[in-house]
């Protein structure tokens, strides 16, 4: 249960995430104990040139933060040539590393389930931000503006209602998902700070800042 934001700009891109943990009972889908991750373990983890995330499963965030290894990224990619290291690259190292790990939902007859986890991840690298599915296909929305998790559709909304008319920057960015996070935490029950903000300039490395 999370919200992460992700907004990507002209050079730059930042990923925001939240820290609560819902603890469920049984099947009856009720929330008996909230937890707020520590930042070592926290809902983003940085990788190299990656900025990587998880909404769904603690588990997925366990292994993005202590086993998995992703594919050295050469920062001059851009454009296709980044869409095709991502997917012949970055994608197969991580369905290896979590089929290894333990985490995949088990084959079924069907085709169809040949590739499958129970997650939703988040994943910048060179300024560029991508959305992998369960099924491990991406996404890479030409708006700039991501969010996954249950606050999702609150934080988009709010996104859309702060982006300035002026070309956005990264100070400005900053300020607008920690508004648009703080909405999905107003209205989602599975939201909550404190939130995680990662930076990453094109030619830089990614910059974790304090959580608020």
């Amino acid at each position: 249960m999370t919200t992460i934001i992700g907004i990507q700009g002209d050079g730059f891109c930042l990923v925001t995430a939240d820290s609560r943990i819902s603890e469920m009972e049984g099947d009856k889908g009720l929330i008996s104990q909230f937890f707020s991750l520590k930042e070592s373990n926290s809902k983003l983890a940085v990788n190299g040139r990656y900025i990587l995330g998880a909404a769904g499963d603690l588990r997925a965030i366990n292994i993005l933060h202590h086993a998995f290894q992703p594919p050295a990224a050469p920062p001059t990619l851009r454009g296709k040539k980044l869409d095709h290291f991502v997917t012949v690259k970055f994608i197969p190292a991580l369905r290896e590393c979590f089929e290894t790990q333990g985490y995949a939902i088990p084959d079924k007859d069907e085709k169809k389930h040949i590739a499958e986890h129970a997650s939703t991840i988040i994943m910048a690298v060179n300024g560029m931000i991508y959305i992998i599915d369960s099924d491990y296909s991406w996404i890479s929305d030409s708006s700039g503006l991501f969010a996954i998790g249950t606050g999702s559709q609150f934080a988009l909304g709010a996104m859309h209602a702060l982006m300035p008319k002026t070309k956005l920057n990264l100070h400005t960015a900053r300020k607008m998902a920690l508004k648009a996070i703080a909405t999905a935490a107003r209205f989602d029950p599975y939201t909550g700070a404190p939130y995680q903000t990662i930076t990453q300039e094109v030619d830089k490395p990614a910059t974790p800042r304090p959580k608020k």
